[in-house]
């Protein structure tokens, strides 16, 4: 391959990394827009759906978050401190699933179950039980294996895994109620089983894919910074990148 195409294939791969920031860091903006713009509901998902009811702490993330989020979209369209987000997307979508997963599992494992057989993807009672108690734990794993920067590709790329069907799923339902209820796609609202309770399918939507590209720029590679081991199998050099003969040191 010449330099022509090389420089051709770079600058391609230049601009699709650009749009996609562009477009992580206006889904960022967004939420936390509508955070800024709708603090009765955002304070009622902190108190009832996250069941935070300390008045301090609970004010402390219905003040904070949202402005958090508006000013990580913007460090994102900007492009400035690139490392130094990619480890705070991680952190984020760590403590994202974590937080899924503890919710389905701890407190309500049982309204988690009925909402997955609303969805009816399995029939089986044993694969439904099996789905309803493995799902959640294995959410709180991936969670803590990309909050201790281990295995972070691998990681990432089971959470896309999980995400696209069930996003498929979601919007399908969305599309039944619609239908039937005949009120507009957006204003369809329902308990998805992500732990935050009731959600209009639009912003469901949205969130989901902010997670999708957050793991997918994670398998890119990013986020090596404060990980304990990024990869669990080191790579083997090609021969290629071996150092030749006269440039081994002598010991």
């Amino acid at each position: 391959m010449n330099a022509a195409a090389l420089t051709g294939s770079r600058r391609s791969q230049d601009i699709a990394a650009l749009l996609a920031r562009w477009l992580l860091g206006g889904l960022f903006i967004y939420l936390g827009l509508s955070k800024v713009l709708h603090p009765a509901e955002f304070a009622k998902l902190v108190r009832e759906q996250l069941t935070i009811m300390n008045p301090f702490l609970s004010g402390f993330v219905i003040n904070t978050v949202p402005w958090l989020e508006l000013l990580f979209g913007l460090v994102l369209v900007a492009g400035i401190a690139r490392n130094a987000a990619a480890v705070v997307a991680r952190w984020w979508l760590a403590g994202v699933f974590i937080f899924m997963g503890m919710h389905k599992a701890w407190p309500h494992p049982r309204a988690f179950l009925e909402l997955v057989n609303q969805y009816d993807l399995v029939t089986n009672p044993f694969l439904l039980n099996s789905i309803g108690a493995a799902l959640p734990w294995f959410e709180v794993c991936c969670g803590l294996l990309l909050l201790a920067g281990v295995a972070v590709r691998g990681t990432a790329l089971n959470i896309i895994v999980m995400l696209v069907p069930f996003t498929l799923v979601v919007l399908r339902r969305a599309l039944v109620l619609a239908a039937a209820s005949g009120i507009p796609f957006c204003a369809v609202k329902f308990d998805c089983g992500c732990g935050a309770g009731e959600v209009f399918v639009c912003h469901k939507l949205v969130e989901n894919t902010v997670l999708l590209l957050l793991a997918a720029w994670l398998l890119t590679g990013r986020s090596r910074a404060w990980c304990l081991r990024f990869d669990l199998f080191r790579e083997k050099k090609v021969p290629s990148e071996l150092p030749a003969p006269e440039q081994v040191p002598a010991w």
